[in-house]
């Protein structure tokens, strides 16, 4: 008998040391959550960064709505013209016409893709500052992995250092 029982607890010995030490662990490893889109959405440089984005958006609206209107009032004339001037005055005009519509086109496409390609750096410059910041909270608080919260199903709300980056 007292060897059946010396076997039962060495059997529950080998089978809740495992957990012993995983919960050991989980206790000493200390893991960070961090809301990224919330970061770059709610920090005052990505709020800058929109505000700046906006007006200049603006402003290449108004600009491009102004260009649109000249263009439309040289269209009409170009039209009220087609039975005045001769043929190939007219076509000349046209031809002049169209060569303004694709370098309008050319430029609004430009100043698209220059504003994108500013945004696009700013964006980058504030998430490399945040990832700095995320680095030195976890080395100071001695967490040893921060994790994206858009990377995990669940997190003890403890764990979320958020608002210290922020």
């Amino acid at each position: 008998m007292k060897p059946l029982y010396i076997a039962a607890l060495a059997a529950c010995a080998l089978f809740f040391a495992p957990l012993a030490h995983a919960e050991e662990t989980a206790q000493n490893s200390l893991i960070a959550v961090v809301n990224i889109q919330k970061i770059m959405q709610d920090s005052t440089a990505a709020q800058s960064a929109n505000k700046q984005l906006e007006s200049k958006k603006e402003s290449f609206r108004t600009d491009r709505n102004k260009k649109d209107e000249d263009l439309q009032k040289e269209d009409k004339e170009l039209a009220k013209q087609r039975g005045v001037l001769s043929k190939e005055a007219f076509e000349e005009k046209t031809r002049t016409f169209r060569n303004k519509v694709t370098d309008v086109q050319k430029e609004v496409h430009s100043k698209k893709a220059l504003l994108d390609s500013a945004y696009s750096r700013a964006l980058n410059d504030i998430q490399k500052v945040v990832t700095e910041i995320i680095s030195d909270i976890a080395k100071e608080k001695g967490f040893v992995v921060a994790i994206p919260t858009s990377q995990i199903l669940y997190a003890d709300n403890k764990l979320d250092i958020s608002d210290a980056v922020l």
